[in-house]
């Protein structure tokens, strides 16, 4: 009789501890995760003379051709890859403070460069961030960040379509 009222208890507060638990978790706010933007887009330039452009507040993509006109088309990414992105950003810290050379620090100038900017907004906040290797590499997580959302465009077939330019820099 003794072990059947231990065995009741026991199980009348796991039950107890159960329907808290269940309580709780209906009655708490659902909070997105934080590798999910809500409101997530980017203008993303890349290239000599950043004219490379990814937009995705129209969702386009304009693709320099050099001597001819450049090509804008429809270019929507998946929310998949936007999260991607997302995270890249985050984990990098691209909006970080930048090195900058150290002054009378010697760099190589290099001819052309390709300039690279970028400009985020989540939800109401705007930050914008530019770049290039006019001097030399570029840091690591800049690269990282430059070759990610290339590795993205440059997959999809939209962007395969697309005519090659014509030409080159100089």
């Amino acid at each position: 009789m003794k072990n059947k009222f231990i065995l009741i208890s026991i199980a009348v507060i796991i039950l107890a501890v159960a329907g808290f638990f269940v309580y709780k978790q209906i009655t708490l706010p659902v909070q997105p995760p934080s590798t999910q933007p809500t409101n997530f887009n980017l203008i993303f330039k890349y290239g000599v003379g950043a004219k490379n452009e990814l937009n995705t507040f129209d969702q386009t993509y304009t693709k320099d051709l050099i001597m001819d006109p450049p090509v804008t088309i429809k270019f929507k990414l998946t929310d998949s890859e936007l999260a991607g992105i997302y995270q890249k950003i985050n984990d990098l810290k691209l909006f970080d403070k930048t090195v900058e050379p150290a002054e009378g620090e010697i760099v190589q100038r290099r001819i052309p460069c390709d300039s690279y900017y970028l400009k985020v907004q989540n939800d109401s906040v705007q930050k914008e961030l530019s770049w290039d290797n006019c001097q030399g590499e570029i840091s690591d997580k800049l690269q990282q960040f430059t070759s990610y959302i290339t590795s993205i465009i440059e997959a999809r077939d939209e962007y395969k379509k697309l005519p090659e330019g014509k030409g080159g820099y100089k």
